[in-house]
């Protein structure tokens, strides 16, 4: 079963709120909603968190819709932000945009409520969808280099004897070489033998049983 929308709504008119709860059940949006409407309610409920979504009328007689937006901006600045309001014009409406809004839906055309509800949470699942494929490439870009920090860890002059292969390290001791190699880097290693060694080896072993017989 899918979690409930956790809505907080800023709101004074508790027949607008009846109203705008009213048009999210009928349009089958299951929602959990907490009413505030001053600024010292709206901050308490922002400080406790964990909403999905929040929708603000723009004007209340000790508060305003543009100071809960900059709280917003400041505290929870990815839970999407609606203004729903019958007191914002043309200009308030841009100016709420700019400074942040998701949307703003008019009271009455409350028709508009639910799609602009659907395209915020959109929006917001997309944008949290985004910081998590960048927080991904950032992590791999992160393994990559301590993955290159330590292949380099290799690079440079490495005394080798010609005789044995045996590798001299820093401190002047002498090592095989797929020992010297698994202590500077995660390579592991397995033992076979190539074609020419197998040849070798091969002559090798007919030479001692012609020599025994």
């Amino acid at each position: 079963m899918e979690q409930k929308l956790r809505i907080l709504h800023l709101e004074d008119s508790r027949n607008d709120a009846e109203l705008i709860r009213e048009n999210l059940a009928d349009e089958g949006i299951d929602c959990d909603i907490a009413l505030v409407d001053t600024r010292e309610g709206f901050v308490a409920a922002i400080e406790r968190g964990g909403f999905d979504l929040i929708l603000a009328d723009y004007k209340l007689p000790l508060f305003d819709g543009l100071s809960a937006l900059a709280i917003r901006q400041e505290q929870c600045p990815d839970v999407p932000f609606v203004f729903v309001s019958g007191q914002i014009g043309e200009e308030r409406a841009i100016e709420s945009l700019k400074s942040g809004a998701t949307d703003y839906v008019i009271k009455d055309r409350l028709s508009r409520l639910v799609p602009a509800v659907n395209r915020a949470l959109a929006e917001a699942k997309e944008r949290t969808r985004r910081m998590q494929a960048e927080k991904d490439r950032e992590k791999l870009v992160h393994e990559l280099q301590e993955a290159l920090a330590r292949v380099k860890t290799l690079s440079g002059m490495l005394p080798i004897c010609a005789s044995c292969k045996k590798i001299r390290d820093d401190k002047g001791y002498w090592s095989q070489i797929e020992s010297y190699i698994s202590r500077h880097s995660d390579a592991e290693f397995t033992h076979g033998m190539c074609p020419d060694c197998e040849k070798k080896a091969y002559e090798e072993l007919k030479i001692m049983k012609r020599n025994a017989t």
